[in-house]
């Protein structure tokens, strides 16, 4: 794919509008700007700001012939919830909007820049494109006052409008029908300023909901019937045309701008992809040791508390080193948030702090030029949450004296927010990473804890403190600076290097679908395999399960409190096992390239899915399932004033803790991606090809043995454990039997052992010397089963939910 030069990929936009007279003036001519603002507050800057204390009207003055801005969105308050999302700090990206003259108004007309021609010789191509595709008109403003060259007008309709779309985030969460109440809205004064090469713009937004609001809405607001938030507009000046777009590579984790170019040769694709970065510029470019002309700065948030504040800014200094260590010295700074500063100001990038009612996500986004993909404003919100997540981890497995020392706590703080600046300089997750030894900030971290001689857990070595060897590769190649002649040979040189060293790039879609195949891709995880990585989980979890009691919590905790530490420490291995399960149909693969050398893809051997089988089904035992009476017996009701939470254990025991529900709960996390029905599909296929690999009947075979055909065990306790395993067993193969999205040969397979299963429960559940409990659970599943064959239908059978295992509170983080 050929380079082009900023200034040539700016020609579609550059077309001259349609010729737009005005429409006939009226009778009375427009009052100067001079007489029409006499006693306003005026804010000089790059589009002058004139505001009306009396009537709360805001006025900008524009060039009458037009003008082309940036526009981007952001708020600058928030609800307060992870669930609905209106964060502080959210952003709604950047477009950009021509001011178009229009008769007596300004029409505001955001350009399409995802279709595009790139032909410099071509007008009337470049016209086909821009006639092809739709702009759209997002506003009107009214001319109020004129001037020489200049016009006033009435922004105040264009700020109290629903940019950031609220009320359909609001109606979208199950919170209500929220419409926008002009009359209760108001331009917010204390940031709305202008700047030389930007003008902020902010309002206080009151939303009204005539209906019953959602229990969330009700929660985190003081009347839930009305909401207030405050939306923030940024109009800036263009970028010049310094910045050179470089194209994305896959193999290489920066994401960006995507659009159709249609000057494209037939051969080449359509679809263009340009990397998301910051701007980085040499004295003199052509001399790498030349110092560095615009360092990156970052601004870390006044707000954030001690110590957590000087973690932050320990973590966001790891991007200080891999910029210094990629032969960019200088290149990044980080600093305080100057006091007083607007954190919404496109000049500054921040780091925000995140406060929500419930834990929830840490996020790394930017203001980004839709024309280049060049980062404008990097703007990474840390969640509160975070640090006490991990001192719950922390207090689960060592003890709450131990987590007093906040070593391991800090620790994470420092890693998150390097893995939230990551994403600000335009860096996707690469969850393979943990393979190579921490290769990666931009994984999703286990804290690495192993036994040391002793049996003891060490916490020494917990999280990364510095970046890893992948993200220094990775900023030379998308921030290094080379001369134009010799730049795309760097580039594939640098690339070559990352794949000789074994420095390997696999994100989202490779890691969090339940269908993924790759073993070595995934979240949570911290060793070079994931049997590894199950192995000493098991360990650490097995030493901390030993150890588990009162010394698990602070003097004066209410003793039932101890739930909210053992489920973290219950559910420990659940993302291990999750990896493991990857192993069976795998298929490893890379983001190849034609002519790099790298192997597309290789199924994972036979005798390494066959002994994860027997890993999967292995923690589906009584020893690994069952909770000590030790544990169990201080897993009391919820004392007063202590609400119920998503975080403790589900119960059919309710109010005591139910150790059969927990053990089919944590059966599922095992259950679930072991009889994934793609993963399933995968291993017939692969035994097609090869007989001596594992087919899906060898497979079932082998589950059936361990779990359906377990002897009875005379310890009534491990009996009622195996009877909840084989029911999770039970429902998985019929619902596996009913997916008619699954794979023929998948559905036809499970449906056989369904019957196999049907038949061997009332056998079993006419077994007078069985305990009863025996007889009616086998007779109970028989009926269940009878019920699918007879009528294509599968009885309700829910477990109860596993409480959320990510530090954020759900599985499906985006970036």
């Amino acid at each position: 794919m050929r380079c082009i030069s900023l200034r040539t990929s700016l020609v579609l936009a550059a077309l001259p509008a349609p010729a737009l007279a005005y429409a006939q003036e009226s009778a009375a001519p427009l009052p100067t700007i001079t007489a029409k603002t006499a006693g306003h507050e005026r804010r000089e800057g790059l589009i002058p700001i004139l505001l009306d204390a009396t009537t709360g009207q805001i006025w900008l003055e524009l060039p009458k012939s037009g003008t082309r801005l940036l526009e981007c969105l952001t708020l600058a308050t928030g609800l307060g919830s992870n669930p609905v999302g209106l964060d502080r700090g959210s952003d709604g990206g950047c477009q950009v909007a021509r001011f178009e003259p229009d008769g007596a108004r300004q029409l505001v007309i955001l350009e399409n820049w995802g279709y595009r021609s790139s032909f410099t010789d071509n007008p009337d191509h470049s016209r086909s494109v821009a006639e092809a595709f739709a702009p759209s008109t997002i506003a009107a403003l009214p001319i109020i006052a004129a001037e020489g060259d200049r016009v006033l007008v009435d922004a105040t309709d264009y700020l109290l409008h629903d940019w950031m779309d609220i009320s359909g985030t609001l109606a979208r969460s199950d919170q209500g029908d929220y419409s926008l109440v002009k009359e209760r809205s108001s331009v917010y004064l204390p940031t709305t300023r202008a700047y030389p090469g930007n003008t902020e713009l902010e309002a206080s937004l009151t939303f009204e909901t005539h209906g019953r609001p959602g229990p969330i809405a009700q929660q985190v607001t003081p009347d839930g019937r009305s909401i207030t938030l405050r939306q923030h507009v940024t109009l800036a000046a263009l970028p010049d045309d310094g910045y050179h777009p470089r194209a994305l590579d896959p193999r290489i984790n920066f994401y960006g701008v995507t659009f159709n170019d249609y000057a494209e040769p037939v051969d080449a694709p359509l679809q263009r992809h340009w990397i998301a970065r910051h701007r980085l510029e040499r004295v003199n470019p052509l001399d790498a040791s030349s110092p560095i002309r615009n360092p990156i700065v970052y601004y870390i948030d006044r707000g954030i508390p001690e110590p957590l504040r000087t973690a932050s800014l320990e973590g966001a200094r790891f991007w200080a080193e891999a910029f210094d260590r990629a032969g960019l010295k200088d290149g990044f700074r980080v600093e305080l948030l100057p006091e007083g500063a607007d954190p919404m100001d496109l000049r500054y990038n921040v780091v925000q702090w995140e406060n929500r009612n419930e834990r929830g996500w840490s996020i790394g986004g930017a203001l980004v030029d839709p024309r280049t993909g060049e980062i404008l404003k990097g703007m990474a919100r840390m969640d509160s949450h975070r640090g006490r997540t991990a001192f719950n981890l922390i207090a689960a497995l060592a003890g709450a004296r131990a987590a007093a020392d906040t070593h391991f706590v800090l620790g994470r703080v420092r890693q998150v927010t390097a893995h939230e600046i990551g994403h600000t300089l335009g860096m996707a997750h690469n969850y393979v990473a943990s393979t190579y030894d921490r290769g990666s900030v931009m994984d999703y971290p286990a804290p690495r804890l192993r036994l040391d001689s002793e049996g003891r857990i060490d916490f020494s070595q917990a999280y990364a403190t510095g970046p890893g060897a992948y993200d220094v590769l990775a900023i030379r190649w998308a921030y290094g600076i080379f001369p134009a002649a010799s730049e795309a040979d760097s580039l594939k040189a640098i690339v070559a290097e990352g794949l000789r060293r074994g420095l390997i790039f696999l994100s989202d879609n490779d890691a969090r679908p339940d269908y993924a195949s790759d073993p070595g891709t995934s979240l949570w995880d911290d060793a070079a395999t994931p049997e590894e990585f199950l192995r000493q989980q098991l360990a650490v979890r097995a030493v901390a399960m030993r150890n588990f009691g009162l010394g698990n919590i602070r003097e004066g905790e209410p003793v039932s409190t101890l739930q909210e530490r053992f489920v973290p420490l219950y559910f420990f291995h659940r993302f291990a096992a999750r990896s493991v399960a990857k192993i069976i149909g795998g298929v490893e693969y890379r983001n190849a390239v034609a002519g790099d050398g790298q192997q597309a893809t290789r199924s994972v051997a036979g005798t390494r899915q066959r002994a994860a089988l027997a890993s999967l089904l292995d923690l589906l035992t009584p020893n690994l399932l069952a909770v000590p009476d030790t544990i169990r017996t201080l897993l009391g009701p919820r004392p007063f004033g202590y609400d119920e939470s998503v975080e403790l254990f589900g119960s059919r025991t309710r109010p005591t803790f139910d150790e059969f529900g927990a053990a089919r709960s944590l059966a599922e996390l095992v259950l679930g991606p072991l009889l994934q029905p793609d993963r399933l599909g995968r291993v017939v296929q692969q035994s097609a090809h090869d007989p001596k690999e594992m087919g899906l009947p060898e497979l079932m075979s082998t589950a059936k043995r361990a779990i359906w055909d377990a002897p009875l065990d005379p310890n009534p306790r491990n009996a009622g454990i195996r009877r909840a395993v084989q029911q999770a067993f039970a429902d998985r193969l019929l619902g596996l039997a009913a997916d008619t999205t699954a794979a023929p040969d998948v559905r036809a397979i499970a449906g056989l052992f369904v019957g196999r299963l049907h038949d061997e429960a009332v056998t079993r559940g006419r077994d007078v010397r069985a305990p009863v409990e025996a007889q009616a659970h086998w007779q109970a599943l028989a009926a269940r089963i009878a019920v699918w064959q007879r009528d294509r239908q599968i009885p309700r059978s829910a477990p109860l939910p596993a409480p959320p295992g990510d530090p954020f509170g759900d599985d499906d983080e985006i970036f």
